[in-house]
């Protein structure tokens, strides 16, 4: 009897069926990661780069600003100032910025920054009339939080007293030249010097413990090269987290899958372009949350408590610890961030921290009306106010106390549900599954303030949910079976159709529901790599609600709502939203509620 013959296939199985070994697959998905790895860190080292058409006037020296935008240059001062001894002085805008300049060098700039700079535009000769051009270090200050002195009485004075003395030459008698010189040392009285050398507070949001942290970095003393070594950082990070989702996992997703997805998620690439932390902060949330999910709660904690560079983080995700009962944890977290923040008092002081909250007072009021930081932030109490916002009004005119109201009721309207859910539902014995990753979007939901690149943190919600992906990722099929359609025949003519013959073996018409979190997490995917690149934009407006015009004229536009597909929408946001009410659902379900008891004695 001879063997069958071989499946006609057009390629030959020996070209394709190499496929079928893991390892083949696993190497083809590192190829893919490399290519992440490199494409994003092209990306992320160039996005910032000044062109070649921009002209020899605009070319930079160095060829990049990107260490010059308040993303990194804020964190790299906060370094600098610890590793130039100004520790005591961390919040002092007149020590920030002779620290700035010293720093970020005029000669690294464009031939029309180092020229032009601060001109007005009738002597501009290089630069349009309509741009404004400032030094790199300038244009950071003037991002930091604080505002310096106004020219007040006391300058005024100490300017006259310096040009009584050199605004002509000494007169030949010298009596009246010691009657200028003490008159001159009259004007400036110490408290007009005391007046003059009182510090101004601001600078960057970030605290003591983060300034700690990055002094390493500013070691470099070069922002240009600090820049790049931390982008690398950032990037090593990476595979670093993904590695912890596949102890995480247990394995069911692997190494290399775990890697594409954390480059492809929303923030990755703002976070490496900006040189931002949100890959820290993700590195730490992961190894914390793995090492609890083997019974290491004191060292999952002590990982947590690294988060005290970020504390909106911090204070965000101990809702965690707090709902799941893991005391030993939550007592580590705390314990941790305490030590490092004793760990800054010898070079920073304890006032810099009542400084450090001054800054963080004045950003959170600036928050409620400024467009970009309102266009560019992912937290909910945002979404009220870029909906009813209108940013043509003065900033002082928009934010009122509604719109305080409606971002805290938002706010609240995930908070809530997530603890009772959670507690009511939920196994909190579990590390990874449905509730886990409920929770965990819960308190990514409810973070304070925080910015798109930090929509990165909200990958370990996933993490925590591919722990089980037959389950959850699993498309539903369903039957189609169309019935015949009534012709709507008089009854003396109508006929009986047969019955249908059955077809057990024939072919039939199947229709298929996919999974609600995989149709999530593909839509992240789209939006962050591809649609968000096209910038794609809409305007809703409802014209019956305009306002009268004046004197009977035609009405002003009515309210419109305006969105984009671009970096400055939270659609991210609306996904996370929708993944975390799915994980509600399942848990109203009964998801995670044991099975009952085949032995328990019923009544």
């Amino acid at each position: 009897m001879s063997a069958p013959p071989p499946p006609p296939y057009v390629i030959p199985a020996r070209y394709w069926a190499w496929l079928a070994a893991p390892r083949a697959r696993a190497a083809l998905v590192w190829l893919v990661a490399l290519g992440c790895a490199i494409g994003f860190g092209y990306r992320a080292y160039t996005i910032f780069d000044v062109p070649t058409s921009a002209g020899p006037d605009r070319a930079r020296p160095d060829g990049n600003n990107g260490h010059a935008q308040i993303d990194f240059g804020g964190q790299y001062l906060m370094g600098r100032m610890i590793v130039t001894g100004n520790g005591r002085r961390l919040y002092h805008r007149q020590v920030q910025w002779q620290v700035a300049r010293d720093s970020f060098r005029v000669s690294d700039e464009s031939r029309l920054q180092q020229q032009e700079a601060g001109l007005p535009s009738k002597w501009r000769k290089l630069g349009r009339a309509d741009e404004e051009w400032q030094h790199d270090y300038v244009n950071l200050m003037s991002w930091c939080m604080g505002c310096d002195h106004e020219p007040d009485a006391e300058q005024k004075r100490l300017g006259g007293a310096t040009a009584l003395l050199f605004a002509q030459p000494l007169p030949a008698n010298p009596l009246v030249a010691v009657a200028y010189e003490r008159a001159a040392a009259n004007a400036v009285t110490p408290e007009v010097v005391a007046k003059l050398n009182e510090p101004v507070i601001g600078g960057p949001l970030y605290p003591p413990v983060h300034a700690l942290m990055y002094a390493p970095l500013a070691l470099i003393d070069r922002p240009q090269d600090a820049y790049r070594v931390f982008q690398l950082i950032s990037i090593a990070l990476i595979p670093l987290a993904a590695l912890g989702v596949k102890v995480l996992t247990r394995g069911r997703v692997w190494w290399s899958v775990a890697t594409v997805l954390i480059f492809v998620h929303p923030g990755t690439r703002g976070g490496l372009d900006l040189g931002q932390n949100p890959c820290v902060t993700l590195c730490i949330v992961v190894w914390g949350w793995v090492l609890a999910s083997r019974g290491r709660d004191g060292a999952g904690g002590a990982a947590w408590g690294l988060l005290a560079f970020k504390p909106v983080w911090a204070a965000a995700l101990f809702l965690v610890p707090l709902l799941t009962g893991r005391w030993r944890f939550a007592l580590a977290m705390v314990g941790t961030g305490a030590v490092l923040g004793a760990a800054t008092i010898p070079l920073v002081g304890i006032e810099n921290w009542f400084n450090w909250l001054q800054i963080g007072r004045e950003a959170s009021e600036l928050y409620k009306h400024n467009e970009n930081w309102i266009s560019l932030s992912r937290d909910l109490q945002g979404i009220p106010r870029r909906a009813m916002f209108d940013f043509t009004k003065p900033d002082e005119n928009r934010n009122k106390p509604i719109h305080d109201t409606l971002g805290w009721s938002l706010w609240a309207a995930v908070m809530v549900p997530t603890v009772l859910i959670y507690v009511l539902r939920a196994d909190r014995r579990r590390a990874t599954g449905t509730g886990a990753a409920f929770l965990f979007l819960g308190a990514y939901l409810t973070c304070f303030h925080f910015m798109y690149y930090d929509a990165l943190i909200s990958f370990v919600a996933v993490a925590v949910l591919l722990a089980e992906p037959r389950r959850l990722f699993r498309a539903k099929a369903f039957a189609v079976n169309p019935e015949p359609v009534e012709l709507g025949a008089p009854e003396s003519r109508a006929l009986a159709a047969p019955p249908p013959a059955p077809r057990p073996f024939g072919a039939r018409m199947v229709g298929y529901v996919n999974s609600f979190p995989l149709t999530v997490l593909v839509a992240l995917f789209v939006m962050e790599n591809w649609i968000a690149g096209l910038e794609i934009e809409a305007t809703v407006g409802m014209r019956i609600l305009a306002q009268p015009g004046p004197d009977g004229r035609a009405p002003t536009a009515g309210p419109r709502v305006f969105g984009d597909t671009s970096v400055r929408y939270p659609i991210d946001t609306f996904l996370l939203i929708a993944l975390w009410g799915w994980c509600g659902y399942r848990l109203l379900r009964g998801d995670e509620r044991p099975p009952p008891d085949p032995n328990a004695l019923t009544p």
